[in-house]
Parts: structure tokens; sequence; C-alpha cells
């Protein structure tokens, strides 16, 4: 399995060579890659692709750093327009995603919606996401399926939608094989799930996994998506217990540490990252996998990079 980092997991933005070394620095071995601003900048360089990668290159060839995943950044909630618009676009991104070499692009459902109710927008949503699946696998780019459990996000909406594990099993699962689960621990905690239920999952069904603990005054019942902190070893889910099952299923895929900007207001991007490897080499430690010590050296010779990523 890979030791992912995930700036949006973090809540936090850079340049792509000051992200690309916060993520040497801290020892992950991946890197989510904002996918979209990569081809605007290779359609905006004279140098295309080339220039456009540069820096990852660099890391790639330097420390073997690989791309763990990419998100769409596609509303599945849009009017049937703006999503054929955007299933569109999204083939340039993913020619140039799987010339980069990534396997994962991750997409989350929506919460609630005006548009269908339950069991109508069950079926909209699951048409919608084989043909995001369809265009990603014929570039052998696996989809992985999150959804969001905070509290709030259903609010001023008509309908619920898929908030809670059961829902997002039976949703994934009717999707087919171009797809499979991106396992926020956060949502599956506040979602109703517990480790029983990841362990019915084949390691073929798990694209990804991302680890994160509940703020310790928050209540599950009632968790809005702030309330989210990098993760604890044990818990309601023990991220332990579960590491060591992905380890013993022969899992490969990324894992990444995640909490919210808003727990950590005020602190440097640097801290923040490095509370998150503290925890995640920690869990990995106790989970018996080997956590290669932190690199003394980092990529020094990364030119100023003007264009931020978001």
């Amino acid at each position: 399995m890979i030791k992912n980092f995930s700036p949006g997991s973090l809540g936090i933005n850079g340049r792509q060579s000051e992200l690309i070394e916060l993520a040497l620095t801290y020892g992950f071995k991946g890197m989510d890659v904002d996918m979209q601003e990569m081809l605007r900048r290779a359609q905006r360089s004279e140098g295309g692709i080339a220039d456009a990668s540069k820096y990852l290159d660099a890391a790639k060839k330097q420390f073997d750093i690989k791309i763990g995943g990419f998100d769409l950044g596609i509303n599945l909630d849009a009017d049937e327009d703006a999503f054929v618009a955007a299933v569109g676009a999204l083939h340039p991104v993913a020619d140039l995603a799987k010339q980069l070499g990534a396997a994962r692009a991750y997409c989350k459902l929506p919460a609630a919606t005006d548009r269908l109710p339950y069991h109508e927008y069950f079926e909209a949503q699951t048409a919608r996401l084989r043909q995001i699946a369809e265009v990603l696998g014929a570039r052998d780019i696996k989809l992985g399926i999150g959804f969001s459990a905070g509290k709030e996000l259903a609010e001023g909406k008509e309908f619920p939608f898929v908030r809670n594990v059961e829902g997002f099993v039976s949703l994934v699962k009717g999707v087919g094989s171009g797809a499979g689960f991106y396992v926020d621990t956060w949502d599956w905690v506040v979602g109703e799930g517990a480790m029983d239920q990841i362990s019915e999952l084949s390691v073929d069904q798990i694209v990804a996994v991302r680890l994160c603990s509940l703020t310790p005054e928050a209540d599950p019942a009632k968790a809005q998506s702030f309330e989210r902190v990098v993760p604890e070893a044990d818990g309601l889910l023990n991220h332990v217990k579960l590491v060591a099952h992905l380890a013993s299923i022969g899992f490969e895929g990324p894992i990444s540490p995640g909490a919210h900007g808003k727990s950590y207001k005020g602190q440097t991007r640097e801290s923040i990252v490095q509370a998150a490897q503290e925890a995640i080499d920690g869990i990995f430690t106790e989970a018996g996998l080997e956590v290669e010590a932190l690199p003394k050296d980092t990529i020094e010779d990364i030119p100023y990079d003007p264009t931020p990523v978001m």
C-alpha cells in the first residue's frame, strides 16, 4: 500500500513544487495530483506535458514517488447539459492521467438533491457513474466513489441521498466493475458503518482509503464535515486494525491521512502535514508495517512555480 499525501484531504494548497516538497520531506511515497490544473499548465506551456509535469517527473525519478490518484471535480448533481459537458471535458484529463501513470480517480456522491426522490435519483446516479467509469476504464483508470456523511449537507435540499454506509455500498456495487470504494473512515463512522462492513469488501473493490477521526467533542449522530482531524490509532473505528486488515488482503492502493482545515486554523501547512505524517506513521507501525525513516534531503533544485495548485 502507498502512504499517500493528499493536499485536498488536509485542506491545504500551494504551488506544485511546494506540495511535492512537502510530500518528500514527510516521507510520503504517493501524492494526489490536481490533474485539471496539470492539463491547463500543459495547454498554456510551449513545452506541453513535459513542461507541466517536470516537477512531478523529477520527484518520480529521484524519489520514486507515485501518483496516488486525482479528484475528478465533477458535480454529479449538475443538470444534464452540464454533466454531459463535464464528461466530454474528462476525456483529455483522462488521457493526460494515463500518460502520467495515474491509475485511480475519485468522485463523491451528492448527499442530497432537489431533483428526484431517492430511488429514482439512485438509478440516475448509477447511470452517470457508469459513464464516468467507462471513460476512465478505457485508459486503465479505476473510479473510486466516496460519499459525504456530514449532517449539515442535506439542509435546504428537498430529497436526502446517500449519507450512510448501507446506501453507499449498495450504490457502488450497482455501478459495476469499473468502479470501487473510496473508503473515508470519518464518513464511514458518521455514516453508521463499522469495521465488519469494510471486511466484507474484496481487495479489488477498494480503490483508495482516507483515514480521519472525529474531533473529541463531536457526536457521530450530529457530526458536521468540519469536525474532522488527523487519524487516531483507535476510536469508533480502529485504524490500526483497518490498516492491518488491508495489508492482510494485499491492498496496494493509496492510504491518505485527512483533516478539515478549520480544525487547524492558524497553523502552517508544514505543521499540518507533519501532524498527518506522524499520525499515519504511528498507525502503520502499530499495524506491523515497516515505516521508512524520513529523508534528510528533499528536492532542492525544483524551480519556482508561479502557478498554485488548489
